[in-house]
């Protein structure tokens, strides 16, 4: 596994389980992790859930080195990987790119939680035959519970398991999945993923990044080669250094929003996730950490981007994919090289039409935070300057003119 064998993987995986385990049950007390009757409950079950989950997946990945070893082989050719800083329309972009399937190929939910392995996706697919040669009653069934289970968080984030997902799912099985802060809120132990080129030790900034290749590869080897691969995370926008790297001839498309509608939005969602786990999110602790994550992809962004070839990378804002979908998209398209098939084409004028009238459902207040426009300012203003954005001060002279009779 490039020089990083399955058994090192699996030995730090179980290493970085069972620690987290005895942070939660045992939790310092002044911890986030707040061990509640609630917390005590839900964790009891998530930390069952993963174990077993994770334990599948790396016998999977066993099987695979016995009877599919021929994904090593696999050449990963000029992938393309959207990034971004969180709430800034990494979805919007990837689900719509995801449809020109002439193009592209890319991850599924199903496969990154259920059948990272070959050797899984093999067996899901012979399962899957099998219940549409009866009528498909075990897809239906899996309709009905993903619904019950991810009802109310459309507005924040759309899911189901055969939409296109951020792979960073992939990273799971070794704990270098960001997102796992979640219910593990131990910054010592995972914040180092949010900064990710600058504070993650080098060893494993290597063994990481050597896994989730071969992830991709895997994927590449069960769907066919001929297309490229799109991948989509948020989290990897501390990982452009090691991403162009890793994938040399990768194109990196990063997104951005403005700082006053980006930053609350991403509190908001990752409140909502900390409250599923009863985290204690009462101080200010929280929001400082979701804030320092959130300046650093924005400063990473406009460092390190710049630093890849021109043909090799693209920063799209969010309000210009919202306002103006199918010039972003083909202007991508020209940008990459790419060839925009009659079909997409129609489908992005239609979905254009959308969003021009889209409102989201997701709405939070940044105020409720304890986060003034001024505050925000304070904290991102080069952000506003190096995009050009409107700060307080404009927008309240434009208000004002505008309330005078002014333009």
């Amino acid at each position: 596994m490039n020089s990083f064998s399955l058994k090192e993987n699996i030995k730090s995986s179980y290493k970085q389980f069972f620690r987290l385990t005895k942070k939660t049950f045992a939790p310092d007390k002044n911890s986030q992790a707040r061990l509640t009757p609630k917390r005590f409950c839900i964790m009891l079950l998530f930390c069952i859930v993963l174990f077993t989950v994770q334990t599948l997946h790396w016998i999977g990945y066993i099987c695979d080195e016995i009877f599919f070893k021929g994904y090593k082989n696999v050449k990963i050719k000029e992938p393309v990987f959207i990034l971004g800083v969180p709430r800034s329309g990494t979805t919007f972009l990837h689900r719509f790119l995801s449809e020109d399937k002439k193009n592209f190929t890319t991850i599924s939910l199903w496969e990154l939680v259920l059948a990272p392995s070959v050797t899984q996706r093999k067996i899901i697919s012979v399962l899957d035959k099998l219940d549409s040669a009866i009528g498909g009653p075990g897809k239906r069934l899996i309709h009905m519970a993903e619904r019950k289970a991810f009802q109310g968080l459309d507005d924040i984030h759309k899911i189901s398991l055969t939409d296109p997902e951020e792979d960073y799912f992939f990273l799971a099985p070794v704990y270098a999945c960001f997102i796992m802060i979640v219910p593990f809120p131990f910054f010592e132990e995972l914040g180092h993923l949010a900064f990710f080129d600058d504070e993650t030790p080098e060893n494993d900034k290597k063994r990481i990044m050597a896994f989730y290749k071969t992830c991709l590869q895997r994927h590449l080897y069960f769907h066919g080669t001929d297309k490229i691969l799109l991948s989509k995370n948020v989290s990897f926008s501390p990982m452009i250094k090691a991403l162009s790297e890793t994938f040399p001839d990768s194109k990196i498309i990063a997104t951005v929003r403005h700082p006053e509608k980006a930053v609350p939005s991403h509190i908001s969602s990752m409140t909502e996730g900390a409250e599923i786990f009863d985290n204690n999110i009462s101080g200010t602790e929280f929001k400082n950490q979701m804030i320092r994550v959130q300046r650093y992809a924005y400063s990473h962004i406009q460092k390190k981007i710049p630093l890849i070839e021109e043909k090799r990378r693209l920063i799209l804002t969010m309000e210009d994919m919202k306002s103006e979908l199918y010039s972003s998209i083909s202007f991508l398209y020209s940008h990459f090289g790419y060839t925009m098939s009659k079909d997409f084409e129609n489908f992005l004028n239609c979905e254009d039409q959308k969003q021009k009238i889209y409102k989201s459902g997701h709405n939070y207040d940044a105020q409720s935070f304890g986060l003034s426009p001024e505050d925000i300012f304070s904290k991102f203003s080069d952000v506003y300057y190096h995009y050009g954005y409107s700060s307080p001060e404009n927008s309240a002279q434009k208000k004002k003119s505008f309330d005078s009779g002014g333009g």
